[in-house]
């Protein structure tokens, strides 16, 4: 067996501190529960060409003996150089004490050197970030709606229970460039594209929302974001091909969005955003475990929410875990991006992915009201489709960016760029479901002000 990487750097400075490549083996055995042979390290360390010179212990072994030796001779020389052996013994043991407690301390600093450079700049983003203007209400329904609660006997009727518009917002992949030619006529994606597009879609769900007011009232709007906001540098041919660097990615993409939101907010009562990270957003090459949330998902979601701090009908929640659940109509939908879903996005796939979530809900300590879910939304898998998990509906929520030239060339498939918007009821749940084709505003001049004294200067509305 290999040794893991993780560990390499604790076994140099174990080493150098004097520890034996049995006691090495020992605790790697110990602490991780991996069978690795002493002379596997010992080949590793040699063949890797750290020198035995600078060991801790021969240099404290050596300064001993010149001290000690010329005390010593006749019969008491047996029992001296035992008592230099346990000194040794016992300098060993401290010396990799210290090199344990130099390793961990190293690491802990790394980690939180890491860490605290992005609650920096999240906190600098929200310190520094001018708010967009706060702006009053646009909808003509709206404004003018009269409502009453008597004469009605249709249930979701206008003065009866209002509903809420669920509009996911999911894989808008920014700052991807997607070539026309190379989709065989299919698609094309870049910055301008999804300006045009995000501009569509705020435009189509004030339009969904005013004409539903005809028959029932719409009071509020949930957006859940479901992650792959940004494009990202996951891969070599990402970053080779991108439009700028991950902070333009995310700091563009807050921009627009921020408009985005602060448009919505005009034409309901309420809005709520829940946002969730996805993969393309991390700042590692591999997938963490740890801090996954700290990615540039999550900090285009702070940026988002600074922008939109002064509309006061507007609340963010933005977690520290990879899922959350809200509240809608009296029911708990679950969301998440979909990464962590192995099987392809197959049926067998989602149902063993609502097993394994309930059980995590199940042993959820925090509030008892959110032990379990009702409904799942999910983005990730670039489509648009409906599951029945017993309880309700898995939905997978569609994307922006739409097909690509991995699709298109590898998988031979087409992923239009298509987002859902559902109506829930709180005595019936999801009531109805439209589709908006978000590439039918690729053509269009409309789009959001692309630069930060455009939008102040009321190019918005």
């Amino acid at each position: 067996m290999t040794i893991p990487e993780q560990i390499k750097p604790m076994l140099v400075e174990m080493r150098r501190a004097g520890t034996s490549w049995t006691r090495l083996r020992n605790w790697i055995s110990e602490e991780y529960g991996i069978d690795v042979h002493r002379s596997t390290i010992q080949r590793w360390y040699d063949r890797e060409g750290y020198s035995e010179t600078d060991l801790i212990i021969d240099e404290a072994a050596a300064n001993m003996a010149d001290e000690v030796a010329p005390e010593y001779d006749g019969d008491l020389l047996d029992d001296k150089v035992f008592w230099v052996d346990e000194k040794v013994k016992q300098d060993k043991k401290v010396a990799t004490y210290k090199a344990e407690a130099t390793y961990y301390k190293k690491l802990y600093e790394s980690s939180i050197k890491s860490s605290s450079k992005k609650e920096l700049i999240i906190d600098a983003i929200k310190d520094n970030t001018k708010a967009l203007p706060k702006l009053g209400s646009q909808s003509t329904f709206y404004k003018n709606l009269k409502r009453t609660s008597k004469g009605h006997k249709y249930p979701f009727a206008r003065g009866s229970k209002p509903q809420t518009m669920v509009a996911p917002l999911t894989d808008t992949h920014v700052g991807d460039r997607v070539v026309f030619d190379q989709t065989t006529g299919i698609n094309a994606y870049d910055l301008d594209i999804f300006n045009k597009r995000l501009y569509g879609w705020v435009e189509q769900l004030i339009s969904l929302a005013d004409y539903r007011r005809n028959i029932a009232d719409v009071d509020e709007l949930v957006v859940p974001m479901l992650g792959d906001m940004v494009s990202g540098d996951i891969h070599e041919e990402l970053a080779r091909t991108n439009i700028g660097n991950c902070m333009e990615q995310m700091m563009n993409g807050a921009f627009l969005i921020g408009q985005a939101i602060t448009k919505l907010s005009r034409n309901f009562k309420k809005v709520r955003v829940v946002a969730v990270v996805g993969n393309h957003g991390r700042m590692t090459r591999k997938i963490p475990a740890k801090d996954k949330y700290m990615d540039w998902d999550h900090m285009m979601y702070q940026w988002v929410a600074a922008f939109c701090a002064e509309q006061k009908n507007v609340e963010f929640h933005i977690p520290k875990n990879f899922s959350t659940i809200f509240k809608v109509a009296g029911r708990n939908v679950l969301i998440m991006h979909g990464d962590s879903i192995s099987g392809g996005g197959s049926s067998a796939s989602f149902t063993r992915m609502v097993g394994q979530m309930r059980g995590l809900q199940q042993q959820n300590k925090e509030t008892e009201d959110v032990q379990h879910f009702d409904d799942v939304m999910i983005g990730h898998f670039h489509r648009i489709d409906e599951y029945d998990i017993g309880t309700g509906s898995l939905y997978v929520c569609g994307t922006m960016k739409g097909s690509d030239e991995f699709t298109t060339n590898r998988l031979h498939v087409s992923s239009p760029p298509k987002h859902m918007v559902t109506y829930w009821h709180p005595d019936h749940g999801n009531v109805s479901k439209e589709i908006i084709r978000l590439d039918k505003f690729d053509s269009s001049d409309n789009k959001f002000a692309s630069t930060i004294p455009e939008v102040w200067g009321g190019n918005i509305v």
